[in-house]
């Protein structure tokens, strides 16, 4: 099964090299965004494992949905 996930780049790394270490083990790069040191991309859960081993990432994580209420509404 394949699914979104956020890869996060460790310091003294270079974003770019790390992005294209993943795209070579099947991530499938959708944004790089630099300011934060993430890469986020899709891949399948077999393929996932194999990204956390390579140099550079810190973290390989699913990406997850976050819905706020609307202003103004009760918060429960």
């Amino acid at each position: 099964m394949s699914g979104r996930v956020l890869v996060s780049v460790t310091d003294g790394h270079a974003i770019d090299d790390v992005a294209a270490a993943c795209a070579a083990a099947g991530l499938q790069v959708e944004k790089v965004l630099r300011g934060v040191g993430v890469v986020v991309g899709t891949c399948d859960d077999a393929q996932r494992a194999g990204l956390a081993g390579i140099a550079g990432v810190g973290s390989v994580e699913p990406d997850r949905e976050i819905r706020l209420p609307p202003p103004g509404s009760d918060v429960q």
